[in-house]
């Protein structure tokens, strides 16, 4: 009955914290360092560290008491802003270990319209590769758009000419996908090449109106549904619908104008914004890694395994599930894919060794021998 009593003043001045941060506006200058285990690795965490010196950390902090007795404490820390351009003040290496320093500009302004510091965002997730499969009857005036959409953002895209080549061949699949499972989507994405998937569907129709009508004119009406889909994991990191109206003097015309004004629409009415934020909090508070590890005999080497990894530096490690000699952990890291296999890479456990074998976008393969 008697819970949160000591927790009071410290909930006040930890939910406070957020109004500060958001109160910056403008850009920050600030000098950081990072080390890590490559120059790249060493790069990113300075990154990191200039949005955390330079706009703050956010901490929720929920404590629990019961019977004047302390029960719960937990800080969740959340850091927020991104990095819009930065200088290489020094490199310098220590053995095995790179230290990077830079004088970085931050921000906590959205970067979706600012393509340099989207540049840096990008290069900071290894440049992940987008696909795009939007199923549309009688044409793919959307899939186009959206596809013209991220082109001009500089991001890495599957070729056009696979992605048609796989409607062609995989028809039960891809409907399966469109239609909204995302396990599909992402099956599809990674089987070719891309960490990330935007799947849709447009619906086209027209629409009664005497004005255009007595012009000769016809009212074509589209609408689009579309879900971005991290492949490594069939997570759903954004969903948006959108939809848009053209006239013309051709039926088919109108429709596939009308297709690509939603698709247009659907970008920029918040779901690129979305896959950026998403994008943003991977670099700012840890990406997610599906870690499979091979050649793991018994409950108590998997245990071992799972005790290993969370003493690294890890934000989290979970247990996905483990059989026929195969452990599978969801492990958020702040660091890139290279730099958490360098860090597992080689590690002891039980008289074995861990050894990579496979990286692949947020998937990486590991065997005990």
């Amino acid at each position: 009955m008697k819970r949160r009593i000591f927790a009071i003043a410290a909930m006040i001045y930890f939910l406070a914290l957020p109004v500060l941060a958001l109160a910056i506006e403008g850009d920050i200058t600030v000098e950081a360092e990072g080390y890590g285990i490559s120059k790249d690795d060493a790069l990113l965490k300075a990154k990191r560290e200039a949005v955390s010196s330079g706009i703050g950390t956010f901490l929720i902090s929920e404590t629990e008491v019961e019977n004047f007795m302390l029960r719960k404490d937990m800080i969740l820390t959340r850091t927020v802003g991104a990095v819009k351009s930065y200088k290489v003040l020094s490199e310098s290496r220590d053995g095995d270990t790179f230290q990077v320093k830079i004088s970085a500009v931050v921000s906590m302004a959205a970067i979706k319209e600012d393509l340099v510091a989207l540049k840096i965002l990008l290069e900071s997730m290894d440049k992940p590769r987008m696909m795009v499969l939007i199923r549309e009857e009688n044409g793919n005036s959307a899939e186009t758009a959206i596809l013209d959409y991220l082109n001009e953002k500089e991001f890495e895209l599957v070729d056009a000419a696979a992605v048609a080549a796989l409607m062609d061949r995989d028809e039960a699949l891809i409907r399966k996908a469109t239609e909204g499972d995302p396990v599909a989507a992402a099956q599809l994405g990674a089987a070719n090449g891309a960490e990330y998937v935007i799947v849709g569907k447009v619906v086209k129709s027209t629409a009664n109106n005497k004005l255009l009508g007595d012009v000769g004119m016809i009212s074509g009406q589209a609408s689009i549904t579309a879900r971005v889909v991290n492949c490594s994991n069939a997570r759903i990191i954004a969903s948006k619908s959108a939809t848009g109206a053209a006239a013309h003097i051709d039926l088919e015309a109108a429709k596939a104008q009308a297709a690509e004004k939603a698709a247009r629409k659907l970008m920029d009415d918040k779901l690129f914004e979305k896959i950026v934020a998403s994008f943003q909090d991977m670099v700012n508070n840890g990406m997610t890694f599906e870690l499979t590890v091979a050649n793991v005999p018994d409950y108590k080497t998997q245990k071992a395994v799972q005790n290993l990894i969370k003493g690294l530096e890890v934000s989290s490690v979970s247990k996905r599930g483990f059989g026929n000699g195969q452990l599978k952990l969801s492990v958020v890291f702040r660091g890139n894919g290279d730099a958490f296999a360098d860090m597992i890479d080689g590690q002891a456990v039980m008289g074995k060794k861990l050894s990579v074998i496979d990286i692949g976008g947020s998937q990486i393969k590991a065997k005990l021998q």
